[in-house]
């Protein structure tokens, strides 16, 4: 191939990259805004109390002035920081899977570890609006809990790293 060629190659690979580069890349799928997918339907800001209840202790926490404050329970450094972390686990990561009450009456509800359970999470939001959780079992792979809304006869499986942040606020290391 000539010099003229490469050189005209050249030219129509830089002025293609800084057409992409001043019109801000490819349009096309996979470039939609984000939608949180959690089960949480409360705007994370808009919490203003937090019940968390293990087998380990009960922490209730309120919001004042834009900061946490732990009305119960010993806390551990850092917890404001874990406590929106979970928050916004809880509000973005969606389930894994839904399982039907249908599927969970075949199964029996004792394999999945909801009775009682091992974490209890109270949302309060404004307006006396309130989310409830329960977090049972891991599934078999450790990867997930089994988990139920509070008045749903429905189990969802959320990813153990929501479960886990939850268990740190309330003072596990």
């Amino acid at each position: 191939m000539s010099r003229l060629a490469w050189a005209v190659a050249a030219l129509c690979a830089a002025a293609f990259l800084a057409a992409l580069a001043f019109s801000g890349g490819r349009g096309g799928p996979g470039l939609t805004p984000f939608v949180p997918k959690g089960l949480l339907t409360i705007p994370a800001e808009d919490v203003r109390e937090i019940d968390v209840v293990t087998s380990r202790g009960h922490w209730h926490f309120v919001r004042a002035q834009g900061s946490w404050r732990a009305t119960q329970g010993v806390t551990t450094a850092g917890f404001e920081e874990r406590l929106d972390n979970a928050l916004r686990l809880l509000r973005n990561s969606g389930p894994d899977r839904i399982l039907t009450s249908a599927e969970v009456a075949q199964a029996g509800t004792a394999q999945f570890g909801l009775a009682p359970p091992r974490l209890r999470i109270i949302v309060g939001g404004p307006d006396s609006s309130s989310f409830a959780i329960s977090f049972g079992a891991a599934n078999p792979m450790g990867l997930s809990y089994y988990a139920r809304l509070d008045g749903s006869s429905e189990i969802a499986l959320l990813p153990a790293f929501v479960a886990e942040e939850w268990e740190r606020t309330g003072g596990a290391p």
